[in-house]
């Protein structure tokens, strides 16, 4: 009895190592991803792991992820559309939900420093109850120095295409709020 116990749980056993080795088989080939780098800077795809950069795509840029072609850990194979040749990226900057408006943070060289003037922000989605952040970075993910009330008044000191740079008098700290939410006095 004993004998065919064993027998019994070495079946089992192979068939659950098995299962794992089966469901690979099914793997989609492609799997669609999307671009977030939190520094705001376009992804280096390279000829291989650590290669030579092939190009950049900038963030929010939607992937094909090569499922079929091997790649070291904390890498993929991606082809981008548009793009001749496909290669290799961290797979720490692939996300597979489109990144919104507010969650690409904008990269430095796209402020423009301007002759400073004042703004008053404006209450999220037109409810007075909800605040918007003034951040540590143009990102809505990034810290929060504080929240906001509409009609607060702050200096904006540089301007971005999504994010501008500003000075809040209340607590003299610079941070980023997003355009949508202020109005020029």
């Amino acid at each position: 009895m004993k004998k065919l116990i064993s027998i019994v749980l070495a079946i089992m056993t192979l068939a659950g190592l098995m299962i794992p080795v089966f469901a690979g088989a099914e793997t989609a080939e492609t799997t669609t991803m999307w671009v977030n780098c939190s520094n705001g800077k376009t992804l280096n795809v390279r000829e291989s792991a650590n290669g030579r950069v092939l190009y950049r795509i900038e963030c929010g840029t939607r992937v094909e992820v090569q499922n079929k072609v091997s790649a070291p850990a904390g890498w993929a194979f991606v082809t981008v559309k548009g793009q001749k040749k496909g290669g290799y990226v961290k797979t720490q900057f692939l996300f597979d939900k489109k990144p919104g408006k507010y969650e690409i943070t904008e990269r430095d060289d796209n402020f423009v420093d301007v002759t400073p003037y004042n703004v008053t922000a404006l209450a999220l989605n037109d409810k007075t109850d909800k605040s918007v952040g003034l951040r540590t970075k143009p990102n809505k993910v990034y810290k929060s120095i504080r929240r906001l009330t509409a009609g607060d008044v702050l200096q904006v000191v540089a301007e971005g295409r999504t994010w501008s740079r500003v000075v809040d008098p209340t607590t003299g700290a610079t941070g980023y709020v997003a355009n949508d939410y202020m109005v020029r006095q």
